[in-house]
């Protein structure tokens, strides 16, 4: 028993002594070495109340009104018989279940209703019923003008979504495990929302798993918050880059000095060897995340709360995404910068490419 319960105690210690933000723990300590060998003032740490820049807006400013299309149900139930899938839905429809249909469901409800309405139509004009031919046409055209708003409200109104793009109080970790899962069924349901309502949307069994995909990844909101910290930790590393160099120059006379040559150090072992890999991976999700956002807010009808919090996280300026790509750009050019001054940078002289033994 005794055994059993410093077994216990030992694993928690070791549990307690792993940082709670990995990622975090990685920006930290990069930040910390660089302000080290540059002999500056430490960076000022990433402020979490920023994270709420990126807050979804209210879901009631979201939410699209999409009008019910009433015609005289009891009357097509009769006059379509001979089209049983397109009775069975408009009675699906009306059921007490159907009334509850949540928002995702509801797009899979119309694009089913949709292809029964088709059928039905071409069915009907074999038989030369041109009345009911015509009503039906009516209600299957002001239906495909409401599958954009049908689109939204799917989205908008499921916990799935709005998991997905709800930052998280973690940044991703290193090395993370692959999201194509959910990056998949974000592409997928972008291009869906594109080619409305020119193409239907699919089944319940071809879109539900899409949204489960991504209610099961985690990574959505661990990526908003990285490319929010990281470009924090990249623009702080900039500064402190930028401001060494305007006060105390690494190196006055232009030749490699033991504080260039420790600033070398940090930069080979650990912005390329640590903090680049994370920004790799970290862009990497980024780009197909972004680029599917992009393509979400080309979207009709869209609400201008959904349209402003889009561009938010990934719009061509002025965005999470767009301030992350600037961010990472300029942390290389303050590098390339001081390293250059030295004759430390690539394809210099002095150049190694290998950390030194010494820790920095």
């Amino acid at each position: 028993m005794k055994r059993h319960l410093l077994l216990l105690i030992a694993a928690l210690s070791l549990s307690a002594c792993k940082p709670a933000d990995p990622g975090m723990a990685l920006q930290n300590d990069y930040l910390q070495r660089l302000s080290n060998a540059l002999d500056v003032p430490a960076a000022e740490p990433f402020n979490s109340d920023n994270l709420t820049h990126y807050r979804l807006p209210e879901r009631r400013e979201r939410l699209i009104e999409v009008p019910e299309l009433r015609i005289s149900l009891l009357e097509l139930l009769v006059d379509v018989r001979h089209c049983p899938p397109l009775q069975q839905l408009i009675s699906q429809r009306n059921s007490s279940l159907g009334k509850q249909l949540t928002a995702s469901s509801r797009l899979a409800y119309e694009g089913d209703l949709l292809r029964a309405t088709d059928a039905c139509m071409a069915y009907l004009r074999s038989q030369k019923q041109a009345e009911l031919h015509e009503t039906l046409l009516q209600v299957a055209t002001d239906k495909r003008k409401q599958l954009p708003g049908v689109f939204w409200n799917a989205l908008n109104g499921s916990a799935e979504f709005e998991r997905y793009l709800r930052f998280a109080p973690h940044s991703l970790p290193p090395n993370p495990p692959e999201d194509n899962a959910a990056l998949d069924a974000l592409e997928q349901l972008a291009r869906l929302g594109a080619t409305l309502p020119d193409n239907l949307p699919p089944s319940a069994e071809q879109l539900d798993p899409l949204f489960f995909a991504l209610h099961a990844s985690d990574q959505g909101g661990q990526l908003i918050n990285s490319l929010a910290t990281l470009t924090h930790t990249l623009n702080q590393g900039s500064q402190l880059l930028h401001s060494r160099q305007q006060q105390r120059p690494l190196c006055p006379t232009g030749q490699a000095s033991e504080r260039g040559r420790i600033a070398q150090n940090i930069f080979v072992k650990y912005y390329a060897g640590s903090l680049q890999p994370y920004l790799a991976a970290v862009d990497q999700r980024a780009q197909r995340w972004s680029s599917s956002l992009q393509t979400l807010a080309q979207v009709a009808t869209l609400t201008p709360a959904t349209q402003g919090y889009l561009h938010t996280l990934a719009g061509e300026e002025d965005s999470l995404w767009a301030d992350f790509r600037a961010a990472t750009a300029l942390h290389v050019r303050r590098w390339q910068a001081l390293l250059n001054s030295c004759g430390l940078a690539p394809g210099q002289s002095g150049w190694t490419g290998q950390p030194a033994n010494a820790d920095q």
